[in-house]
């Protein structure tokens, strides 16, 4: 076999088994999404699926949603691993493209915290937009109006959290649909998806406005509203750091989610679980997507995660790089050892 078609195979297989986070490249493109056109807006859109596909050109109007909850997952998963070994480190810095990271091939936590996010992402902005009024197809929860409570009228623009569940899933979980995509691994994206939009529906929250002489409240009137997507990206990662790793059994003939250690916690339906091991990050590795640790940031100063010795950091003290350092609440941040 020849170098050239061996290469091609290799970056076949590669593809056909990312296809689950391609999508995510939506949130790259700066193509413009014409609802008047949805055949051509479509087609000029990176990433999905034939299902996706089909999806977008039915309803194009939600799209601009999906694409902004596709960079609010990103942005969220920068922000809360920006301490971390690994980074999320899913955009190549020169091409800008999605690529071929170690997460996207593999089982591992950081797996699933990438689908957990993206599909909290999708959710998230869908029902933004819904109470926004910039979707055609749904408005504001009226379900919650029907409640009754002497307490307080139910009034205003309930975010329709039901609604942004049920396109992230009809969405992103058509990622799963690779022909080459073991069905472990599907069902493993698939729990990982279903418990990242569970966040958004289990932390919903109730906020009022009183109405009375001199602010007595006499009355309230409530409505229901999502959480900060901040909040939504530290309960994301808090399930990262607890996350079960398991196995995929044949139980009554059908494939059962368990887990590898009996002396841990189960999961239950809201924990992300992972299936593989992950690599420790450190050492760039660019057949796995890892780009290292070398020349980030670390604090010398912290036994945490943002600490050198942890993060597989050496700092640097010589004379040429005191003027690198930047000292901020009496802490000194050294820079990556090359």
């Amino acid at each position: 076999m020849n170098s050239s078609l061996l290469r091609f195979l290799i970056f076949y297989v590669l593809i056909t088994e990312v296809i689950s986070l391609t999508w995510l490249a939506l949130g790259l493109s700066g193509s413009r999404i014409d609802r008047l056109q949805p055949q051509a807006s479509c087609r000029h859109l990176k990433g999905m699926n034939r299902k996706q596909m089909r999806f977008c050109r039915r309803n194009i109007e939600q799209m601009e949603s999906i694409r902004a909850g596709a960079q609010t997952a990103y942005g969220e998963c920068q922000y809360q691993f920006h301490k971390r070994r690994w980074n999320c480190s899913m955009i190549d810095p020169l091409t800008k493209e999605v690529f071929g990271d170690v997460i996207l091939r593999e089982g591992t936590r950081e797996a699933a915290f990438v689908h957990a996010i993206s599909a909290a992402g999708v959710a998230f902005r869908v029902t933004r937009d819904c109470s926004k009024g910039l979707i055609d197809k749904c408005g504001c929860d009226q379900s919650v109006h029907r409640r009754r409570d002497e307490q307080f009228s139910w009034s205003g623009c309930s975010d329709n959290v039901r609604y942004g569940i049920a396109v992230s899933r009809e969405f992103v979980d058509a990622g799963e649909r690779g022909r080459n995509q073991s069905s472990q691994r599907r069902i493993m994206n698939l729990h990982n998806n279903n418990a990242g939009r569970q966040v958004l529906e289990t932390n919903m929250r109730k906020e009022c406005k009183c109405h009375g002489l001199s602010g007595s409240c006499d009355m309230k009137t409530c409505w229901e509203s999502m959480p900060s997507f901040r909040e939504v990206g530290t309960i994301i990662k808090d399930k990262f750091d607890g996350a079960t790793e398991v196995a995929i059994i044949e139980e009554d003939n059908k494939p059962t989610i368990v887990r590898k250690n009996v002396q841990f916690k189960r999961h239950t339906k809201a924990d992300l679980v992972y299936l593989d091991s992950s690599p420790d990050y450190c050492e760039p590795d660019p057949a796995r997507g890892v780009l290292g640790t070398h020349g980030r940031l670390c604090n010398v100063s912290s036994h945490g995660i943002d600490g050198c010795e942890l993060v597989s950091f050496l700092a640097l003290f010589n004379e040429d790089l005191k003027n690198s350092h930047s000292v901020r609440n009496n802490k000194i941040k050294g820079i990556v050892k090359s």
